[in-house]
């Protein structure tokens, strides 16, 4: 029988202090390191860079899309042209996700086509690999929780699909937080990443593969954000709020890296592919529908919903938490009635819809949709 550790990653709270320590002190010799430029110079981090290419041999790939495609993919990968001993992924779950993206298809002995990496990606050919390029996940938002997990998203070029990058090996050997790189967040962006966690923390509390220790740490979870993350709008540069955020966001990601997510992601996915909502928006809009769905067929309902009570329930909280940046309705995105029928046909993601707790029919998406418009 083969048993799988509950969490293969070193996670470490540190410092920018504590970062630049860590590393300029890593056993490797060439490094591929992932940070978009804009957000090195955001973070003041240029000393940094120009340290690790003075220690290392260094790739910097200093651009990233928002949502990763096939292209960027191909674009990533063939600027490497040394087997790294090391991926660094400094920056939100888009940057993470090119990480683990390059570390399960590159090949030095090879070129790379769009055709080609569709096919590895849709036939998993990369589970055929001896060994993954090992990461180091440094995020800089409180949202992703991919530097705990084994998985990654790919966004079709063509907008057909969404495609996900799965491998044990895939799974950050380190991650580093640092909840200084969060303080230059912007408020959208502290809520969209704040939301996408909140989605993490709820969706593995009521997930058909939950289990106590899940439970626990989503709840912590949920609390955290629940507490903070309008704080943390608010007081863009209070660090000490920032720090809690980041960690509901840690152990948001603990509790889904056991159980994958449910009808929500599952939903926000052609929501985000066809109508560039952003990620964290798309899956917290239909939290509250789908909670009153899954409603007593989850362990510990009570318990979890209880959280939620003093702001008017789960749509309470998101309108509070939202006012004044955002109205999270689908109709706020230019998304009309007659769009839903095709959101409808592209909602049900394998391992996503097939995990929440309740059966879900289009038409029951349908009416989810219509509650939210």
């Amino acid at each position: 029988m083969e048993f799988m550790p509950f969490c293969s990653t070193e996670i470490c709270f540190t410092t920018l202090k504590g970062l630049q320590t860590k590393l300029l002190s890593l056993n490797a010799k060439y490094l591929t390191v992932i940070a978009n430029d804009s957000a090195v110079k955001r973070w003041n981090l240029q000393g940094l860079l120009k340290q690790l290419a003075e220690n290392y041999d260094l790739t910097w790939i200093n651009h990233v899309s928002a949502n990763p495609t096939q292209w960027d993919l191909i674009t990533a990968l063939e600027q490497i042209e040394t087997p790294p001993d090391l991926v660094i992924a400094l920056g939100g779950g888009s940057v993470i996700d090119l990480a683990k993206g390059i570390s399960a298809l590159y090949d030095p002995k090879r070129g790379y086509s769009y055709e080609e990496i569709t096919h590895a990606i849709r036939n998993k050919l990369y589970l055929k690999k001896d060994h993954f390029i090992k990461i180091i996940a440094i995020p800089s938002t409180a949202g992703t929780g991919s530097e705990v997990t084994s998985w990654a998203t790919i966004w079709d070029g063509d907008k057909q699909s969404k495609y996900s990058i799965d491998a044990p090996g895939l799974k950050p050997t380190l991650a580093l937080i640092v909840p200084e790189l969060t303080l230059t967040a912007s408020a959208n962006l502290t809520l969209c990443t704040g939301l996408d966690a909140l989605s993490h923390a709820v969706e593995a509390y009521w997930s058909k593969h939950t289990n106590p220790l899940v439970q626990e740490l989503a709840y912590r979870a949920v609390e955290l954000i629940l507490g903070n993350l309008r704080t943390g709008i608010k007081r863009p540069d209070d660090l000490a709020v920032r720090e809690l955020l980041c960690r509901g966001s840690v152990l948001a990601g603990l509790a889904f890296s056991q159980t994958r997510t449910t009808a929500c992601h599952s939903i926000s996915y052609p929501l985000t592919m066809l109508y560039d909502i952003p990620h964290g928006l798309a899956a917290a809009m239909t939290l509250d529908p789908v909670s009153r769905m899954n409603e007593g067929h989850y362990p510990n309902d009570d318990r979890l919903m209880a959280l939620f009570a003093d702001y008017g329930g789960i749509s309470g909280w998101i309108n509070q938490v939202c006012t004044g940046i955002v109205h999270l309705k689908l109709s706020t995105f230019g998304i009309t009635t007659g769009y839903l029928h095709q959101i409808v046909k592209r909602a049900f993601t394998g391992e996503r819809m097939d995990n929440n707790p309740v059966e879900l029919t289009q038409d029951d998406v349908m009416a989810i949709l219509k509650t939210v418009l």
